[in-house]
């Protein structure tokens, strides 16, 4: 017979496990021995809010948690690689910062061959149950509290109260009022029928079990009963007004029953007494300062006194005989009329807040105080009501109302911020924090702190100043409102606060209502710089109007006295040449002047163009060099210039490179004193050229370095210096070298030590040095030489007449004019070749004599030169407009001159 075999189905286990490590709702983690992470399941990522594992993968696991829980951590990986299992319940926020409670339990993964090979560490997040768990703590304690407030309740109760246990009322628990009134027994663990055997048969006993069985409550007023308060004393007979009430456990089922009342004794034998004076009782009521009234067991008035008379606008005698109803508002007869009802009944007096109609037909509220009129045998003979006009109390309270929703609507509406705080004071009386109890929604907005209600200062800001814990504290305990701006550094805000106490001299509570003011005080902060600086800005220009004004009196003041000389030597050829060339040093000197001021113009307005060509930096420095020779050798200096072999080719405007340059060779000769040295050297940084100037001069002070580049900076006045200056130079130089896309720097060791310009500029990428330039033709083309015709026009007459002078000097015919109409008026006859052209001329101006000439016949070819002191491009580009050929700004170079006149003889 064949033999079935059933074989088990092979297990892969690797595949077992990897799905119960990603079906599992917990945070699954795999481990390595030393704690790192080297895996987490799906649910994990999801739980820890992890969105990429990669930049997590590695981690030591117990950097993960924060610092409070890595000691938990350290010791469940310690237990689990001793090859236990570790349980801990401790707290770490998700990756997003979102915080959890987890319960983990760690455990040793083992190889085939038994060995530790990993760690599994199993996290639950338990947040849910840890809060609940602290919420049903924070319950029970309100319990306990609740319990705690009530059984003192129930002993200080002005009352008699007594709790029963079970059908047999054994009693539980009574106060102090009820022992007073059977008397001081021991009653507790006792039932009633052996602790007050007294009582048998005055129905107390059947009422008791009536209520436990039904669970109906019962309510009994003025209830006689006879009591041994005194242990062989005679029965003392009382007059109680009780309640029975059952009570019930969780389930509904009754327990016991609760018994309290008041002992009206002394209220039933004044009431008699009462009853014997009644003459007396009416003339006390009648001077009584609320309402009385008395009715029958009709309900009708039968005693009213002049307050009642008086509250409703009725006399006594159209009281009497009233009914209830008739002094009672419509939406109140009702339920008067029921408590009067069970009053009859045997009910207990009431108090009810009704509305009652007055004579005119108007309402009056008042509280009014029932209780019922009773003979010697307890029967009901009418009752007496105590009414209380509480109408102004009631426009009181809806005023009262009314000024609180307008303070909320004004708290919350208000665009300052406000707060109410409560100081906190320690043992020795000195404030060390506060708490905030109410804001409005503005306090937020000025101060960034969310959710403050009930939280600390400390708690929000553990940095905050002690100033504010000072000032606040001293407000609540003197009383003494504070006004006061002061910076909160750690929210890096400044506030406008107003500080007043809240309440009496007992209270702590202060009242703040303030401002962000930060960007007000920013305001006045950058008003300040600003003051400073325009102060600052004024004191340069002052400055430089005075050296300005300085440094043209210079050379005017020789060119002059060499107008003197040339009129008293006469015709003595050497004396005029030697005036005439320092004539032209000075002419030339306020000539640079003005030209960097003109530079300086159009750089700040944008409109200097750069000229970029590719050229050799080295020819650059040559004629830079040659510029600032004749400053240098006439202050006897030393130069030494050193230039690399190779070339370095630069795309620059050359000529504004060889005018930074030469500033600064010149600014190096004028702080140089006599004899001193100047170097100036270039070398190749990388892809930057730099070009250095040093001198032996007087250096500059620590406190100049950074600004010796400023507008109308110069070295201070008490300093050698050789040559004045306008204190634009070194401005200039700036501008122009940034303008290349370069820097300068200056360094100097001291006053005395000399100073380094070093100046750096981007060489021109893949590209070889530029051509040098081909020397000046000195001789003329062939062609026609002789002189050609020149109308010069300008209202300056001097101006006009050297110009005419010079150009008759170099053989040209010239006829001048003074202004536009004169020049229009003597063109036609004369046909000039060329003419200069002042432009801010009286009458006719440049522009406007320059187009009225194109449209001349016979002048349509004359070449129009624009003669002026305006030079900028918009100048340039105005005068091309208006038909000139070349633009020349004043004075004119002789060279820009005979260029000019060169190129027109070789073109006739």
């Amino acid at each position: 017979m064949q033999q079935d075999i059933t074989t088990d189905p092979i297990i892969d286990t690797n595949a077992l496990g990897l799905q119960l490590f990603e079906s599992s709702p917990d945070c699954v983690k795999l481990l390595s021995n030393e704690g790192q992470v080297l895996a987490m399941n799906k649910n994990g990522l999801c739980a820890m809010e992890i969105d990429d594992f990669s930049s997590f993968a590695g981690s030591m696991w117990r950097s993960l948690w924060p610092q409070e829980s890595q000691d938990k951590i350290d010791a469940a990986i310690a237990m689990a690689r001793a090859g236990g299992t570790a349980q801990v319940k401790a707290f770490c926020p998700t990756a997003k910062g979102s915080p959890r409670w987890w319960e983990v339990v760690v455990s040793a993964v083992h190889g085939d061959d038994g060995r530790l090979s990993n760690l599994l560490a199993v996290s639950r997040d338990v947040t849910a149950a840890h809060e609940a768990g602290l919420q049903r703590e924070r319950l029970l304690r309100e319990v306990q509290a609740a319990n705690a407030r009530m059984t003192d309740i129930f002993h200080q109760a002005p009352a008699f109260m007594s709790v029963f246990k079970g059908p047999e009322h054994v009693y539980e628990m009574v106060n102090e009022r009820y022992l007073q009134l059977v008397g001081k027994r021991d009653l507790i663990g006792q039932p009633i029928r052996q602790a007050l055997p007294e009582i048998d048969g005055q129905g107390f006993f059947e009422l008791l079990d009536q209520v436990y069985r039904s669970g109906r409550q019962f309510v009994g007023t003025d209830m006689p009963v006879m009591l041994q308060r005194h242990p062989g004393a005679a029965l003392e007979r009382r007059f109680v007004d009780m309640v029975f009430t059952a009570l019930r456990d969780a389930d509904g089922e009754i327990t016991g029953l609760l018994v309290h009342g008041v002992d009206q004794t002394d209220r039933k034998l004044a009431e008699q007494r009462l009853f014997d004076s009644r003459e007396r009782f009416a003339k006390i009521v009648a001077q009584a300062a609320t309402g009385v009234v008395e009715l029958d067991t009709q309900g009708r008035i039968t005693l009213v006194n002049q307050k009642y008379c008086d509250m409703l606008g009725y006399t006594e005698s159209e009281l009497t005989g009233a009914s209830v109803a008739d002094v009672t508002a419509p939406d109140s007869l009702e339920p008067t009329l029921d408590r009067i009802a069970a009053l009859k009944a045997g009910g207990p007096g009431f108090v009810i807040d009704k509305h009652y109609l007055r004579k005119d037909g108007s309402t009056m509220s008042a509280t009014s105080s029932v209780n019922a009129l009773r003979g010697p045998d307890g029967e009901f003979q009418g009752l007496v009501a105590i009414v209380l006009d509480t109408t102004e109390t009631e426009e009181a309270a809806a005023k009262l109302r009314a000024s609180e929703e307008r303070y909320r609507t004004l708290f919350e509406s208000m665009d300052q911020g406000f707060a109410i705080l409560e100081m906190m004071f320690d043992e020795e009386g000195a404030p060390f924090d506060y708490r905030f109890l109410e804001m409005n929604a503005m306090f937020e907005r000025h101060t960034g702190l969310a959710d403050a209600t009930g939280k600390t200062a400390r708690e929000l800001l553990p940095d905050l100043d002690r100033f504010w814990f000072d000032t606040y504290g001293k407000v609540a305990l003197t009383g003494e409102a504070v006004r006061f701006e002061n910076e909160v550094t750690a929210l890096g805000r400044w506030f406008d606060v107003y500080a007043t106490r809240l309440g009496g001299a007992d209270s702590r509570k202060v009242a703040l209502l303030f401002t962000d003011i930060t960007a007000r005080r920013q305001s006045q902060e950058q008003l300040r710089q600003l003051a400073a600086d325009l102060s600052d800005a004024d004191r340069r220009k002052t400055e430089f109007l005075a050296t300005l004004a300085h440094e043209l009196r210079n050379p005017l003041a020789p060119i002059r006295s060499g107008l003197g000389v040339m009129r008293l030597a006469g015709d003595n050829p050497a004396a005029v040449v030697k005036v005439r060339e320092m004539m032209e040093r000075q002419v030339g000197h306020m000539v640079h002047l003005i030209d960097d001021l003109l530079d300086i113009a159009r750089i700040s307005g944008g409109k200097l163009e750069l000229k970029r060509k590719r050229a050799d930096l080295k020819r650059v420095l040559a004629s830079a060099v040659e510029t600032s020779q004749p400053l240098i050798e006439a202050a006897r200096h030393q130069l030494q210039v050193t230039l690399p072999d190779a070339p370095l080719t630069i795309d620059a405007d050359v000529t504004r490179i060889a005018q930074v340059v030469a500033n600064l060779l010149n600014n190096a000769a004028k702080y140089t004193p006599a004899g001193g040295r100047i170097d100036l050297s270039v070398r190749q940084d990388g892809a930057m050229a730099v070009i250095a100037v040093r001198d032996s001069g007087v250096g500059i002070p620590a406190d100049s370095i950074n600004s010796v580049f400023d507008m109308f900076k110069q070295v201070e006045r008490h300093m050698e210096r050789a040559q004045g200056g306008l204190g634009i130079g070194l401005s200039l130089v700036r501008r122009l070298v940034e303008m290349h896309g370069g820097s300068v720097g200056a360094a100097s060791a001291g006053v005395g030590q000399g100073s380094t310009f070093e100046v750096r500029l981007p060489l021109a990428s893949g590209a070889v040095a530029a051509a040098p330039p081909r020397p000046h033709d000195a001789h003329v083309p062939s062609g026609r030489t002789e002189g050609i015709r020149i109308l010069v026009v300008d209202d300056n007459v001097d101006a006009a007449l050297t110009l005419s002078m010079i150009l008759e000097a170099g053989g040209h015919v010239t006829r001048v004019v003074h202004d536009g109409i004169a020049a229009l008026a003597a063109a036609p006859e004369f046909l000039p070749q060329l003419a200069f052209l002042d432009i801010g001329m009286p009458g006719l101006n440049g522009y406007e004599t320059a187009s009225a000439m194109r449209r001349t016949p016979g002048l349509e070819n004359v070449t129009l030169v624009a003669l002026t002191g305006w030079g900028t491009e918009s100048d340039r580009l105005r005068s091309a407009k208006a038909g000139f050929d070349h633009h020349l700004t004043k004075p004119a170079q002789m060279q820009a001159l005979q260029d000019l006149l060169s190129r027109l003889q070789r073109t006739d």
